[in-house]
């Protein structure tokens, strides 16, 4: 998000609060919030105000299409225990208000917002959400909630949020953080446990994949440092990087939480980019914070991950009506296999397990869990490793990547018999299916 102060601006927040320092405008990511870490270890920062603060909270915007993509469209990533449940009709969030999370001074903006997010995404299908990879891992999974209606009605009031408008992750469809093939790109679609849809409408994807021009009007929608969804819609272009269209940079007024934030194209109201790294959200005046603000043209700028990677690398694996028109369709998932076990007194695995070979060439990848995978199941809390049969040495494991479910994904160096282990956790009892694909 941006903020002019007549030159200044936004802040944009990763992972972990940052830290509150008076820092030199250097990038970060966006999304973690205090006491939050974020899956990716790294050095990501957080976001900052640029010129003017932008922020806006979704009742005082005018109606308007961005205005329904904040109601309609976007979705604040909160853990489990932020989540309050149990009036199914109203929904409340386990959370410190912003002046207190991030020890603001007085007289800064939007102080008794409570602080619940840690990331934010976007529903760019019936049941796909778009956010940052380093926003969640496919062990992050069974641990994400998206959350819909997260936003104010009033300056006193919040949207009632319901059981409803809350969604499990499924499993994380596609998913990169880091540089390839000399392009850095930071983004994750997730599959929801169910539709979003009628309730909700997906955003529009940017069509193309032509770099933006500079000084193309954006706008950002989600929860910077884990508050209700604001709307900056004052920032600009500062570099398309067209040679690589991996990422934009722009001055847009973010903080951590916006990690993840559907970033639009002002014209076509159309996502143009997944909100990733920033400048230092806040600093340190006297015994308190303030936002930190920058130039319009000053500090690093956001860094912006152009969404159109993210649907290449979706559609190349999984297929979808609106996504997907135009691209090859994807190859056939490999075949599944299965096979059960029951097992107590396993030392984790170590002992009275259940063991299947397989035989694998250098490069292949073997998945096997008792969750994530089609007819994989699991009761109790499973433990699975991974040997090479000929010298009996561990090269794979996994205890908890469901809850108290496990998967294990391994690409072998080398040509060779590997063995699956399928045991409990500690000295316990359990059960399942483990389905394991080899591709």
């Amino acid at each position: 998000m941006r903020i002019t102060r007549t030159a200044s601006r936004r802040t944009l927040f990763g992972a972990l609060l940052c830290s509150l320092s008076v820092a030199a405008c250097g990038p970060a990511p966006e999304g973690e919030l205090p006491g939050e870490k974020s899956p990716e270890t790294g050095a990501q920062q957080q976001p900052v105000v640029y010129g003017v603060d932008h922020r806006t909270d979704v009742y005082a915007y005018p109606a308007s299409v961005l205005r329904d993509r904040a109601e309609q469209s976007t979705v604040a990533l909160m853990r489990p225990s932020a989540i309050n449940t149990s009036n199914p009709n109203n929904v409340t969030f386990n959370a410190s208000p912003l002046r207190t999370a991030y020890n603001l001074c007085s007289d800064q903006r939007f102080l008794e917002d409570p602080t619940p997010a840690f990331c934010s995404g976007t529903l760019i299908d019936d049941d796909l959400v778009l956010t940052a990879g380093h926003c969640i891992t496919s062990s992050d999974c069974s641990n994400t909630r998206f959350v819909f209606n997260f936003y104010r009605t009033s300056a006193t009031a919040l949207k009632t949020v319901t059981t409803a408008d809350v969604y499990a992750c499924s499993s994380v469809v596609a998913r990169q953080v880091g540089t390839t093939g000399g392009r850095n790109l930071d983004y994750a679609v997730v599959r929801l446990d169910r539709a979003a849809t009628p309730r909700f409408v997906p955003a529009p994807i940017r069509p193309g994949s032509t770099a933006l021009p500079l000084n193309t009007g954006v706008s950002v929608i989600g929860s910077g440092s884990g508050i209700p969804f604001k709307i900056d819609d004052g920032g600009w272009v500062r570099d398309g990087r067209a040679a690589t269209r991996d990422y934009f940079v722009a001055n847009t007024d973010t903080f951590g939480g916006n990690s993840g934030s559907g970033v639009y194209e002002n014209n076509d109201v159309t996502v143009a980019g997944i909100l990733v790294r920033g400048v230092t959200d806040y600093v340190s005046r006297g015994g308190c914070n303030v936002v930190n603000q920058c130039t319009d043209t000053g500090c690093g700028g956001e860094s912006i991950t152009y969404a159109r990677p993210a649907i290449d690398a979706y559609c190349a694996v999984a297929t979808s009506e609106r996504l997907c028109e135009g691209y090859e369709p994807p190859p056939p998932p490999p075949p599944v296999e299965t096979f059960t076990f029951t097992a107590s007194n396993t030392n984790s695995a170590q002992q009275n397990t259940t063991n299947v070979n397989v035989t694998l060439a250098a490069g292949q990848t073997l998945t096997f869990g008792t969750c994530s995978l089609p007819q994989a199941t699991g009761t109790g809390d499973t433990y699975l490793r991974l040997f090479n049969a000929a010298t009996n040495t561990q090269v794979a494991a996994n205890d908890d990547s469901c809850s108290l479910l496990s998967l294990v994904t391994f690409t072998a160096p080398t040509a060779g018999t590997y063995q699956m282990r399928a045991g409990c956790f500690s000295s316990g009892s359990c059960s399942g299916t483990v389905a394991y694909t080899i591709q």
